[in-house]
């Protein structure tokens, strides 16, 4: 008796085969392609032998025809030629592919990694056992051996047809397949039998290199919270670089009479990088460390006209020999104009009435920490729809909103580009709250007066007990994160 199964809903290669596993004793495969994707498949029944105490030695047997390959298109498969290989080789081959296969995106997922680990071990403990075969095998075979106390009428049944040990093969991918039940058992497993004998073999060194492969060279590689903070760091630093050349602005800084440092170079990568995702940047280096000339080469780079609003005595002379008329001839800014920021509203008049104006780089930008000024007001509407950067040595003096009153000026509250959830009001709103905890912390935490000590040592709780910090460990590990910076910087 036979019965065909084509992957549709209701025949799916899947559904049939974790049926049969439930009731199986022994199971033999033989395919082209193995992957982690198809035998997950199969991962809950497995799981269940295995839970029962029902697995054993040599339970599950994985012959490999061609190898664990994919891609980019899908399986990729391929004919050796006729000339043999060394079993060193084949192996060597065999790995390779098994690392590119447990590399793909397509299974970065926590599941994947429970179900891969789970059939590690079952790897190392031998209960599932793969060999290759020596030359090209192109067939698809499913043995099964079923366990007489569960099934009573027959004891063995085989599968063949065109499906691999794929995700694909086993449930979504059109495939022609039958079921075989009441007889070429005995010569199908004979088949694969005198395969297996002759076929490469992975001896308890080849498992342990296999294992080590998996867990050390693959997405199911460990790594310490260390590696993924420093991982992160490097992923942040590498986003706020931009690509653009610097090559120019370089060489007029030489050009000039600038020193060309690295560290602003850096700052301008990063600014340009910033201000293409969020429409502006914070410049908040101490005083000194040419915070002027950053924005300069920034505004240079960009290559667009702007404004700059400064104290009045940072404007600069007509004969543009200092201040910031200095620094846009110096730089090449022959467009940009230069507006006191005690002439906001005329300001504003100018940019409404100068279409071309796109940058607005803003001076001392703490002066504008109050939200509640007419100066205020000007400020953000000429920055309306601009690219805003902002110098400031010190953004934040008396509370967090002090940085949220800056960020304001080129972001939107609600549908901020800085934060994730969009909502940067709410972000800040918890910033302010904690902060206002910690200062009562700071003013009351051993007042006289019992009432106000009491609150001060419920806010204490709640921040660091509450949320399990211990401050000890928090101090050990960032002194421990220090060092070891300072160790790779060093390298």
């Amino acid at each position: 008796m036979s019965t065909f199964i084509t992957n549709s809903s209701e025949k799916s290669l899947k559904k049939r085969l974790t049926t049969i596993i439930e009731l199986s004793q022994e199971l033999k495969f033989l395919v082209g392609f193995f992957y982690f994707s198809g035998i997950n498949e199969f991962y809950i029944p497995i799981k269940e032998l295995e839970e029962k105490n029902s697995l054993k030695k040599g339970h599950i047997k994985i012959l490999v025809g061609l190898n664990v390959d994919k891609s980019i298109h899908g399986i990729y498969e391929y004919a050796k030629t006729s000339k043999l290989f060394s079993v060193e080789r084949v192996k060597k081959e065999f790995f390779y592919s098994l690392k590119k296969a447990l590399t793909s995106k397509e299974i970065d997922n926590e599941k994947f990694y429970e179900q891969a680990k789970f059939f590690i071990k079952l790897l190392e403990q031998e209960k599932l056992i793969i060999k290759k075969t020596k030359e090209p095998n192109h067939a698809k075979l499913y043995l099964f051996k079923l366990n007489n106390n569960l099934h009573k009428v027959i004891s063995s049944l085989f599968i063949t047809g065109s499906s691999n040990l794929t995700k694909a093969g086993l449930k979504s991918q059109q495939e022609f397949n039958v079921e075989i039940k009441d007889y070429g058992f005995k010569e199908a497993e004979a088949y694969f039998d005198r395969l297996w004998t002759q076929a490469i073999s992975f001896e308890k060194g080849d498992v342990q290199e296999i294992t080590h492969l998996i867990k050390e060279e693959t997405l199911l590689k460990e790594i310490t919270p260390y590696t993924a903070y420093v991982y992160l760091l490097k992923t942040y630093v590498d986003l706020h670089r931009s690509p653009t050349p610097l090559y120019e602005i370089k060489s007029l800084m030489k050009d000039k009479g600038y020193y060309p440092y690295t560290y602003q170079l850096e700052a301008v990568s990063q600014a340009l990088a910033t201000l293409s995702i969020h429409n502006g940047v914070l410049f908040a280096d101490v005083v000194g460390l040419g915070k002027t000339v950053i924005a300069c080469l920034t505004a240079k780079a960009l290559g667009k006209r702007g404004l700059v609003i400064c104290p009045p005595h940072l404007v600069g002379d007509e004969n543009k020999e200092s201040g910031w008329k200095k620094y846009l001839e110096d730089f090449k800014l022959y467009e940009w104009e230069v507006r006191s920021i005690g002439k906001l509203e005329d300001a504003l008049k100018f940019v409404r009435n100068a279409d071309d104006i796109e940058v607005i780089i803003i001076d001392e930008a703490h002066r504008f920490r109050n939200e509640n000024t007419a100066g205020y007001h000007y400020l953000k509407e000429i920055c309306r729809g601009k690219q805003v950067i902002l110098l400031t040595a010190t953004p934040f003096n008396n509370r967090p909103r002090d940085i949220y009153s800056l960020l304001k000026l080129f972001t939107i509250p609600k549908k901020s580009t800085i934060v994730l959830d969009e909502d940067l009001e709410s972000r800040f709103r918890q910033y302010e709250s904690l902060f206002s905890k910690l200062g009562y912390i700071k003013n009351y935490g051993y007042s006289s007066d019992q009432k106000k000590r009491k609150r001060a040592q419920r806010y204490y709780k709640e921040i660091f007990y509450e949320n399990k910090i211990d401050l000890n460990k928090v101090q050990k590990r960032t002194q421990e994160l220090a060092h070891e910076i300072r160790t790779i910087i060093e390298r």
